[in-house]
């Protein structure tokens, strides 16, 4: 998974490949892009660049599907909050588009996708046309899942620079990466995994969808946090029960309306949920904050 503080900001007006270049050229990926360019063919980049994908800027899952005729590059989005979704997908698509891209070049090749697919709905007319002018091929919008369709004869072509002795060295870089990663990354599970149900309102991921985002199946993420002593139906209740004080404290934001923040069908069972957390009543939190303030104001 990669924090979301890599997650850069590409608003839709500069999804053209040569602004994404920017942030995406081959540069940026050190070791695990000169992994991918010691490979002996397209096949063999594309099944290692997935193995090791957590070395890229994706915050999607990425798998390589064969067809009779076509190969499916699919981009499976992590959970996020629905404001966040196109911005991701527009993100990732453009930034593993002109990988593609960047790559064909070195391999003196000018192929572009058959159709590439847009997991939400099309937009303004204008708008389509200029996604179908930057990709120079079919987009197709309202699709389940992202995807780039490439003609299946793509993955057997040869790459030039293929050399099996730089591909082992690099990969032993590209391990050697990923073990860094995992030990500078000190944090609790329960602290990553409050950090990211706190980045959502309304409608919360379940235990399975949070433990994909760490890689794990949903009986390792709730071992780990026993481990910890804690568990994933406490920590969505701290996170709940920060925002809701938060809320009642800081604004004047009714109790209904911050049920619905909060993913509650109806305000009263947040109110017992309250009651469970603080020993008493949302309305009664609210007066005893703005009572304290008065008087310490006075």
């Amino acid at each position: 998974m990669i924090p979301l503080r890599r997650v850069h900001h590409f608003p839709f007006k500069r999804i053209q490949p040569r602004n994404v270049s920017r942030t995406f050229g081959l540069s940026s990926y050190g070791a695990f892009a000169m992994m991918l360019m010691s490979c002996s063919s397209v096949y063999e980049a594309m099944t290692l660049g997935i193995r090791y994908q957590q070395l890229g800027y994706l915050f999607s899952e990425l798998k390589l599907t064969l067809h009779s005729d076509t190969a499916e590059l699919r981009l499976i989005p992590y959970h996020l909050p629905q404001a966040l979704h196109r911005f991701v997908m527009d993100r990732d698509i453009a930034g593993t588009y002109h990988f593609l891209n960047t790559m064909q070049t070195m391999l003196g090749q000018q192929m572009r996708p058959l159709r590439i697919h847009m997991p939400y709905p099309e937009p303004p007319a204008a708008q389509a046309q200029a996604y179908r002018d930057a990709f120079g091929c079919e987009v197709i919008f309202a699709a389940q899942e992202a995807s780039f369709v490439l003609p299946l004869a793509v993955l057997r072509i040869p790459f030039p620079a293929g050399n099996s002795t730089a591909l082992a060295l690099y990969q032993q870089q590209c391990d050697e990466q990923l073990t860094q990663r995992r030990q500078q990354d000190n944090g609790s599970l329960g602290d990553k995994v409050q950090r990211y149900l706190a980045m959502f309102s309304q409608q919360y991921p379940g235990v399975a969808e949070s433990a994909a985002i760490f890689g794990l199946s949903e009986r390792q993420l709730r071992r780990k946090l026993k481990e910890e002593g804690s568990g994933f139906q406490a920590i969505l209740d701290h996170v709940r029960s920060q925002r809701a004080c938060a809320l009642l404290h800081r604004s004047d934001t009714s109790i209904e309306q911050i049920a619905v923040q909060l993913g509650y069908s109806e305000a009263a069972a947040f109110i017992h949920a309250f009651r469970k957390w603080h020993g008493c009543t949302p309305a009664a939190y609210r007066r005893e904050q703005r009572q304290s303030e008065s008087s310490g104001q006075s």
